[in-house]
């Protein structure tokens, strides 16, 4: 069997595939040392990552950092380790099954794109400045993934269409106060605090964009008010 690279190639989970294969039918004890090692090396990359991503937290821009894949990486470090661990790079059990799937938790974190600048900059913070330059909108990286996972997204978009949908989110944003206040005041008259509020208009040349923008307000209002809340 040809000595195996460990730690060298970027792509870990094609190298942890390949790693699989290569050891089809060894025996369990020598399999077991080399998941071993290839786990430490991996581990280690990983809570650099972490280390990366603490610091990173500090810099204007990137507050929301650890919001994401670190606080995964968190979750999955703690649940095996302890509620005091903090990283990765702990000694494997002699336990095949265990040392597989912690390898897996590890991949799972360094397959993340926020678990690196580099991978916030190539993928959200493009896909933030992207759709808002195409349809207006006002996101960053950090919650353009509040946008696309929001329940009036899921719910909008499969009746109006992505780009129908991201184009009125985007009218809205424009004139966010004058909406915050109408569903503040509907909510206000819904708990009997005030008289029902008047239905605002607002401008909007494309037809299907302000058909969207009004049934927005008449009939997801509270999917709304949340989403306006997590963009802000």
């Amino acid at each position: 069997m040809k000595k195996m690279q460990v730690g060298v190639k970027k792509d870990y989970t094609k190298q942890w595939q390949q790693m699989q294969k290569d050891l089809e039918g060894a025996d369990r004890d020598f399999k077991l040392a080399i998941y071993k090692d290839f786990y430490r090396s991996i581990a280690k990359t990983a809570d650099q990552r972490l280390v990366n991503l603490e610091r990173l937290s500090q810099k204007e821009g990137y507050e929301h950092v650890l919001e994401w894949a670190y606080r995964d990486a968190m979750r999955e470090i703690r649940g095996v380790y302890g509620k005091d661990a903090k990283r990765f790079n702990r000694a494997q059990p002699d336990d095949l099954r265990k040392v597989h799937k912690n390898i897996r938790r590890v991949l799972s974190f360094l397959e993340a794109p926020t678990s690196s600048k580099q991978g916030i900059d190539v993928v959200y913070v493009k896909r933030a400045d992207t759709i808002n330059s195409k349809y207006g909108t006002n996101v960053n990286w950090s919650n353009v993934g509040d946008l696309y996972r929001s329940r009036l997204y899921r719910k909008t978009d499969s009746v109006y269409g992505s780009k129908t949908v991201l184009k009125a989110i985007g009218k809205i944003q424009e004139n966010s106060k004058q909406v915050k206040k109408y569903l503040k005041q509907y909510q206000d008259w819904q708990d009997g605090k005030g008289k029902k509020p008047e239905f605002i208009s607002i401008h909007v040349e494309s037809t299907s964009v302000k058909r969207t923008v009004n049934n927005m307000l008449k009939y997801y209002k509270k999917d709304l008010n949340q989403l306006i809340k997590n963009l802000k």
